[in-house]
């Protein structure tokens, strides 16, 4: 019988140094997250074997616990924090789509009553033109007429939109984009026309060297001739006074934004800082978790181990709240106008997989409390990153779409974001809202191990009905579950709603949370 023992350690042991050895191979080869989620799972299972506990080798490690709490404090989620944004020349898409975009919005809109706020903008912005369009011009021109502004009049009066328009900076005429704007309030509904942005993404303009191109009659005369070259924040602070000075005389009630930069960088935000009445009303970043646009040898490249790194929520909002600091102390919002999961379109497998329904609600949830004042989602009818796309007919909803459903209907009127904490060996999140119907808890799991979670929520002995979303997977792309619901081709709800009820003893719960998932635990009044 010691034969076979020291036969079965002498196994483990070549198949623990196999192991070892794949991992440093692999991780020479840059994928050394993955591999060692790898070994973790392979060497948990030989030991579990090795202690004859079979059952635990064949389902994994159990639960461990987590405790979430309340403490002090709050934020109110401000009204028409969360938004869309979408380029110039994709506007008709959504436009001619009708009831299905209708539909569409009203997954992703806040309850809680607010305006949700449309942004045009994007890379679209520095090749859009009003009146007069380039004789030659390299790249697409999009050209902008009375009827397009009708159509987004009429969006905007059926939505129940405010909207805000982003500038061309690029072709360095404040008259043409002056008249531009003029046109657009007098177009829509009163008091529609939410903010004007200057430029986009300035601090790219020196990757881009086919905007200085861009001449009509009433570009300034002082614009060199290559200007994208070596742009800097100085010049962007001379291209705002000269945008902000006409805008402002013009239309003195709209206010404007900017420097439109792709992250929080001081030399930029000083750029807008100091100018007087021609600063501006409010501050504007873009932020993505991850990107497409690194090379897929690039560490960077979007992995779902990056998506689900507390870096991709917590950590994208803290790189902001300098930005917040820094437009609140001079009484100014900030805004991030671009917002989503993967930039450039995302990549299949990541951006189009249920770990982006888990990122969506703790990013947002994130931004309001590091005092983000709104979030625009950047949305393309054709890109993975799209938390819908249209369809034969329909839409077919991402499961980032389900994730941002979550969030919306937990925005209800006077919805407040109260501190908390989880204490927990896991990767569990936790986000308290207080409304005045009750308190609701969003936990999201974005561990593999299951977890028992405590709640200590102070509601006294009233019972917690809890909605879970699930998938098959951590990078399902198909089979998202809300509550046993799924999104149909028609933008409605479809299937029966399960929900279940948990016993509340002085405001403690106790619920489990399975790997990969999350649940919304709803207390009344």
């Amino acid at each position: 019988m010691w034969q076979i023992v020291i036969w079965g350690a002498k196994v483990g042991l070549v198949a623990l140094m196999c192991i070892w050895r794949w991992v440093l191979h692999a991780a020479a080869r840059h994928r050394f997250v993955t591999t060692v989620a790898s070994v973790v799972a392979a060497t948990s299972g030989i030991w579990a074997l090795a202690s004859g506990d079979t059952v635990r080798a064949a389902t994994g490690p159990g639960p461990l616990p987590a405790v979430f709490s309340l403490t002090s404090g709050g934020r109110y989620v401000p009204r028409s924090f969360f938004g869309i944004s979408t380029e110039y020349d994709q506007l008709t898409t959504y436009e001619n789509a009708g009831p299905l975009f209708d539909r569409a919005l009203s997954l992703m809109r806040p309850q809680d009553g607010s305006k949700m706020l449309l942004r045009i903008g994007g890379k679209s912005a520095d090749h859009t033109f009003w009146q007069a369009v380039p004789a030659k011009y390299p790249r697409q021109v999009i050209r902008l007429d009375p009827q397009w502004l009708s159509k987004l009049s009429a969006l905007a009066s059926s939505e129940h939109l405010s909207v805000m328009l982003d500038l061309n900076l690029a072709v360095h005429s404040p008259t043409e984009e002056t008249e531009f704007a003029q046109a657009a309030k007098a177009a829509l509904p009163p008091g529609t026309l939410e903010g004007l942005e200057v430029g986009n993404e300035p601090d790219l303009y020196w990757r881009q060297p086919w905007l200085s191109k861009q001449r009509i009659a009433t570009t300034s005369a002082a614009t060199p001739q290559h200007w994208t070259i070596n742009y800097s924040p100085a010049d962007y602070r001379r291209d705002w006074t000269s945008y902000a000075r006409a805008l402002k005389k013009k239309l003195p009630g709209v206010p404007l934004g900017g420097p439109e930069i792709i992250s929080n960088k001081a030399p930029w935000l000083d750029s807008v800082s100091g100018l007087g009445r021609l600063s501006p009303g409010f501050i504007t970043i873009h932020r993505y978790a991850s990107s497409s646009c690194w090379p897929k040898t690039s560490p960077w490249w979007p992995t779902i181990a990056i998506m689900l790194n507390e870096g991709s929520a917590a950590g994208l909002a803290s790189s902001v709240e300098s930005a917040v600091q820094f437009a609140h102390s001079r009484h100014e919002a900030l805004r991030l106008t671009e917002v989503n999961s993967i930039s450039c379109g995302g990549n299949t497998g990541v951006a189009n997989a249920f770990v982006t329904a888990l990122w969506a609600p703790d990013a947002l949830f994130s931004f309001v409390q590091a005092g983000v004042d709104s979030v625009s989602w950047h949305i393309r009818p054709d890109q993975l990153n799209a938390p819908f796309l249209f369809k034969n007919n329909g839409i077919e909803a991402m499961p980032e779409m389900y994730g941002l459903a979550v969030f919306a209907q937990m925005i209800t009127p006077g919805a407040e974001l109260l501190n908390s904490t989880v204490s927990s060996a896991l990767h569990v999140k936790g986000w308290a809202v207080r409304t005045p119907r009750g308190t609701r808890v969003l936990l999201i799991n974005k561990g593999g191990r299951p977890a028992n979670v405590t709640l200590r929520l102070r509601t006294g002995n009233q019972p917690g009905f809890v909605r879970r979303l699930t998938a098959p997977s951590i990078a399902a792309q198909n089979g998202v579950s809300w509550g046993g619901q799924h999104i149909n081709s028609q933008g409605h709800w479809q299937g029966r709603l399960v929900t279940s009820k948990v016993g509340g003893v002085d405001g403690v719960y106790h619920l489990a949370l399975a790997g990969y998932s999350a649940a919304l635990v709803s207390v009344w009044r």
